[in-house]
């Protein structure tokens, strides 16, 4: 299993080791292929922004953007609208970004949230992750302490 991880925006810093595990673990929750090749990146809102303006045809910032390019899944994540949101939701930051991972390895892997049948399905699952991953680890470890 090849996993990278790149956080390509510098005001949040991120155990991008950590996340690396966490993803090879959602990848085996999910029963996957050890021959998966994912890439996940952290970006800005406004680096995000013209991304899902050109692919999703939205021109906003948004949360997760997700590819498949034949062999390679890609994960594109905004921390900043996970710092965002979590205050929104009255989550940690820690907890979006692991939710905003899981939720860009279900689009890889055939899930949407499109229809309120398809999104119900995706959030179930979503949680069933959370919570083995939750039990297993601690999420503080997203964070690289300084």
């Amino acid at each position: 299993m090849s996993i990278v991880v790149r956080n390509l925006n510098n005001k949040h810093r991120l155990n991008e080791e950590f996340i690396k595990e966490l993803a090879a673990d959602i990848i085996k929750i999910l029963r996957k292929p050890r021959s998966t090749e994912l890439e996940i990146i952290f970006l800005s809102d406004s680096a995000i922004r013209p991304l899902n303006r050109r692919y999703k045809n939205r021109n906003i910032s948004t949360d997760v953007l997700s590819f498949e390019l034949g062999e390679l899944g890609e994960v594109i994540i905004s921390s900043d609208t996970a710092l965002r949101n979590s205050r929104i939701f009255n989550t940690s930051f820690e907890e979006e970004i692991v939710l905003y991972i899981i939720h860009g390895i279900l689009h890889l892997f055939g899930y949407d949230d499109e229809t309120a049948g398809t999104k119900n399905r995706m959030s179930k699952k979503e949680n069933d992750i959370r919570k083995r991953l939750c039990g297993k680890e601690n999420l503080s470890k997203v964070l690289t302490r300084r």
